[in-house]
């Protein structure tokens, strides 16, 4: 292994330059990130100081009491029955589509004005 490796293009006194020049930017951290995060803790403890509004409950008031009689009560009706219209089948010859009057289907409901129609395609 030793033949591919050739000698180093940088000896000692290159490396412990670099390692020197590597502490150094250590030793000069910067001021801003303990500052930044200081600032940040006084601010918190600022904010958790801080009074916070109370909050009044009203006593409540007393509203006069009405009382009113219940209104007679009224006899149940039942519903009327639902009225389903229908008709004999008609035979049609083979192969022909069964009329407009077999597909569809009337319901009649209680409310004269409600109408269902069912159509079955």
């Amino acid at each position: 292994m030793s033949d591919f490796r050739g000698p180093l293009p940088l000896d000692d006194r290159d490396f412990a330059e670099v390692r020197r020049s590597v502490l150094s930017r250590i030793g000069r951290r910067r001021i801003a990130i303990p500052l930044t995060l200081a600032a940040a803790a006084v601010l918190a403890i600022i904010i958790l100081l801080l009074p916070q509004p109370r909050i009044t409950v009203p006593p409540p008031h007393s509203a006069p009491v009405v009382v009113t009689p219940a209104p007679p009560l009224m006899k149940a009706t039942e519903p009327a029955p639902v009225k389903i219209a229908r008709k004999e089948p008609v035979r049609n010859p083979a192969g022909a589509p069964p009329p407009d009057s077999e597909i569809t289907m009337n319901i009649e409901t209680a409310d004269p004005n409600v109408r269902i129609i069912w159509i079955a395609r």
